[in-house]
């Protein structure tokens, strides 16, 4: 990373309808709702100011539909890339399923998801291990190629693993870290050391009231 110095705003995708409805997303490719394009509206609008060098996305339509609504506020010469390393958990057999419905088909798993997530493997899925560390290796990746202002649209999970990664705590601490739709997290890069000026800030979309009872989902 040597002299560099970077500033990345890391941007959870705007709302679906399963988010809506707490349906575990995963790798089902589900488009924003109407309330998340207005979301990712208005995170655009906010962001009009910062020249961002790139945006790199999730490949998931959430994400790139969030990343290219942001980019109408950017220089149009700004480049989309989807990024394989940014995807969400893969929730194996909970996707697509309710939070009510997979509470009730695996009671013992769930409830050990909320307690010690870093302990848990869903079915055909992939833990939080194995996403923390894609995702970390792609953050660094990202790194290397760039200075300035750069942008990375993912997801609620992959948010908290980089985030619990800067912060040098493992998955356990996964439920200390909370994601709202198109919230921006801002973390400075500077001579290899991290900083995070921002954390899940949706000022811009919502009054403080209203985030703070949202549901981390």
């Amino acid at each position: 990373m040597g002299t560099q110095k970077l500033h990345i705003f890391l941007i959870r995708h705007g709302r679906t309808e399963w988010n809506k409805k707490k349906i575990f997303r995963g790798h089902i490719d589900i488009p924003l709702d109407e309330v998340g394009r207005n979301q990712a509206d208005v995170t655009g609008s906010f962001l009009r100011n910062i020249n961002l060098t790139v945006i790199y996305s999730s490949p998931l339509k959430r994400a790139l539909e969030t990343a290219q609504i942001i980019k109408k506020y950017q220089n149009n010469s700004v480049e989309i890339v989807p990024y394989p390393g940014f995807l969400d958990l893969n929730y194996g057999e909970w996707e697509g399923k309710t939070y009510e419905k997979v509470k009730r088909s695996y009671p013992e798993l769930y409830q050990m998801w909320e307690k010690e997530p870093n302990r848990v493997k869903i079915p055909k899925g992939e833990t939080l291990w194995e996403a923390k560390r894609r995702s970390w290796q792609a953050l660094r990746e990202v790194i290397s190629k760039h200075q300035g202002y750069v942008g990375i649209v993912s997801h609620r999970v992959i948010n908290k693993l980089i985030i619990c990664s800067i912060l040098g705590i493992d998955e356990s601490g996964f439920w200390k870290i909370k994601q709202d739709p198109c919230c921006i997290n801002i973390i400075e890069c500077h001579n290899g050391r991290f900083t995070i000026l921002r954390l899940n800030d949706t000022c811009h979309i919502s009054p403080l009231k209203e985030n703070l009872e949202t549901a981390d989902f």
